[in-house]
């Protein structure tokens, strides 16, 4: 893959542009047909094996392991928005 560009210095306009350039990549596979579920699953097999190698296992285990609560922490706060949605219209 080239890029236009010189990839620039700065981390966060580098993981912006990689974000881009891997959801890209990402729809033009589920486009040529294959499944989501597998674009997916291989996209974070191949991220959590690098994380893994660079790394070590304790820090993947550990960044995993946040993920996993902000994804739960979400997920509580969503239940919570809609329980009080629902009273609210019960009202």
């Amino acid at each position: 893959m080239e890029y236009e560009e010189p990839m620039s210095t700065d981390t966060s306009a580098i993981k912006e542009r990689l974000l881009d350039q891997w959801q890209k990549v990402a729809v033009d596979l589920i486009k040529g047909g294959v499944p989501a579920e597998i674009v997916f699953e291989t996209m974070l097999t191949v991220g959590l094996a690098g994380q893994v190698e660079i790394h070590g296992k304790d820090s993947a285990v550990a960044k995993l392991t946040a993920i996993a609560d902000h994804l739960s922490e979400q997920a509580r706060q969503e239940k919570a928005a809609l329980r009080e949605a629902a009273s609210a219209t019960k009202n």
